[in-house]
């Protein structure tokens, strides 16, 4: 799926990421390629987070971004992604907004 094709609920995380971490965002955007719907989108990006919450020195430093970032501050970043992921998924999809390039149906 494209990113446009996402709700604005769902499109948030993409926001909320680039708050505090521009790669972090440009790696979930690009990822939803990989997806065939906005829950899949969304459960694989949970799943993403919470891996680098499991080693998030080593997710930065990947990136050479350790040295230039508070990780604290970029843990509670991912924690509070993953949380607005966990209450879009929650939400009904009706109730997340309507994607703004949405064909109209006849």
């Amino acid at each position: 799926m494209d990113t446009d094709d996402l709700t604005p609920m769902a499109y948030e995380t993409l926001s909320r990421a680039f708050e505090f971490c521009d790669v972090l965002r440009a790696e979930i955007g690009a990822a939803a390629a990989e997806f065939r719907t906005e829950d899949d989108f969304l459960r694989g990006t949970r799943r993403y987070l919470t891996e680098i919450l499991a080693d998030p020195e080593g997710y930065l430093d990947f990136w050479d971004l350790l040295d230039d970032t508070d990780v604290k501050a970029f843990v509670r970043g991912v924690k509070g992604v993953r949380a607005h992921v966990t209450i879009t998924l929650k939400t009904p999809r009706s109730e997340r907004g309507k994607p703004p390039f949405e064909k109209a149906t006849s």
